[in-house]
């Protein structure tokens, strides 16, 4: 399956454009550390930010700032969370749990992407040199073939088999 980053109706990028290019380079070059860390970093930060909106948004009482939903949003997706600082309404409650589950999922979901793409690249490597082994290894049976074929022809017996030539 191949991502391809698309264009708006206006003909520029949408919002989440760096995201999606990011994930792009990386299924491109799925080897790159730099391209899976950036993966990575992209998708926590978005996670981060949003999580922060809403607990600004729906629980202002707990989080007055910007800056302290930030920190507490940070603090659950991280799953550091020191608990010096937890939401009290039942609002904050449930946007705290949806920044949990869905971190635990990202982190899930990310780590699978990464490996099946390491994975991914490794095989199509070992498919290559696959490729190379077998090919040799008939154009050894094939060179055996021929000079069997001319053996006999030189003994006076017709071969037994012609040597596919468009192989």
């Amino acid at each position: 399956m191949e991502v391809v980053a698309s264009l708006g109706p206006d003909g520029e990028h949408g919002p989440m454009s760096q995201l999606t290019r990011s994930f792009v380079r990386f299924q491109k070059n799925p080897s790159s550390v730099r391209y899976a860390v950036t993966a990575i970093i992209s998708t926590t930060v978005l996670l981060v930010f949003t999580g922060a909106i809403f607990m600004r948004v729906f629980d202002s009482k707990s989080y007055p700032t910007f800056g302290e939903a930030l920190w507490f949003t940070l603090q659950t997706v991280t799953t550091v969370g020191y608990g010096d600082n937890t939401p009290t309404s039942t609002v904050g409650r449930i946007v705290t749990t949806m920044v949990m589950l869905v971190a635990i999922g990202l982190i899930t979901v990310v780590t699978a992407v990464i490996t099946s793409m390491f994975i991914r690249s490794v095989s199509r490597e070992q498919d290559v040199a696959d490729q190379q082994i077998f090919s040799e290894t008939l154009a050894r049976i094939e060179a055996s073939l021929a000079q069997t074929n001319k053996r006999l022809a030189e003994l006076g017996e017709p071969p037994t088999s012609e040597p596919d030539d468009e192989a």
